[in-house]
């Protein structure tokens, strides 16, 4: 097109150009109030990547936070149950009660909930997570209570057919039994509480940010 026509057609482009770019900005701000023109969708924006980028801020803390203080509750688990298994192999497998042999088997978790630490792995940690709610605390809860004298202790001899030993392994005070099996049990507990609180933040830092 030329003359009059030519800058009828550029006006008439330019205007649907307009208008497209005014249907846009009104589509990424969402429904607004009438009388609004959709200027405020860039402030709106900023506002929302702000509270997200604080929200991942949070999270992030509470991941180191706890990622710290669970590696020294996994190697207070890995060293007293190194402690045990050696002593058992020492006193013969017939000393044990039947409770330790259960809190032994949940020991391998360690190695499950270490590398989880270390590689950010909800997999990994959700194994260690099981194996303490489902062998390490009711055998703990067991010790304890059996040591109390509400229930019997069950030497792990008489399921295996093995001979009695003359001296179970066991400390000799029974404050010791309650020292440690106290520490123990509440080095479980805080592991299961941390191990929700890690799978929540690394659930919200590794996932990918939502497109305009």
């Amino acid at each position: 097109p030329s003359g009059g026509h030519g800058w009828s057609f550029k006006l008439s482009y330019y205007n649907e150009y307009k208008s497209y770019l005014s249907f846009n900005m009104s589509s990424k701000a969402g429904p607004r109030a009438e009388g609004t023109d959709g200027s405020d969708w860039k402030h709106r924006e900023k506002r929302r990547r702000i509270k997200e980028a604080t929200n991942v801020a949070y999270q992030y803390i509470v991941s180191v936070k706890y990622k710290n203080a669970m590696k020294r509750t996994v190697l207070y688990h890995g060293i007293l149950g190194t402690a045990i298994i050696v002593t058992s192999f020492l006193c013969g497998l017939n000393a044990l009660y039947s409770w330790q042999v259960l809190w032994m088997l949940g020991i391998p978790g360690c190695l499950f909930g270490f590398k989880g630490i270390c590689k950010n792995s909800i997999t990994q940690i959700n194994i260690y997570k099981f194996l303490l709610s489902a062998v390490s605390v009711p055998a703990i809860i067991w010790g304890i209570v059996a040591t109390l004298g509400y229930i019997p202790h069950q030497p792990i001899y008489t399921f295996l057919n093995l001979p009695q030993p003359k001296l179970y392994m066991m400390p000799a005070s029974d404050f010791v039994i309650y020292f440690l099996g106290g520490t123990t049990l509440m080095s479980h507990i805080f592991s299961i509480v941390a191990i929700g609180r890690l799978a929540s933040a690394w659930d919200t830092t590794t996932r990918k940010p939502k497109s305009n």
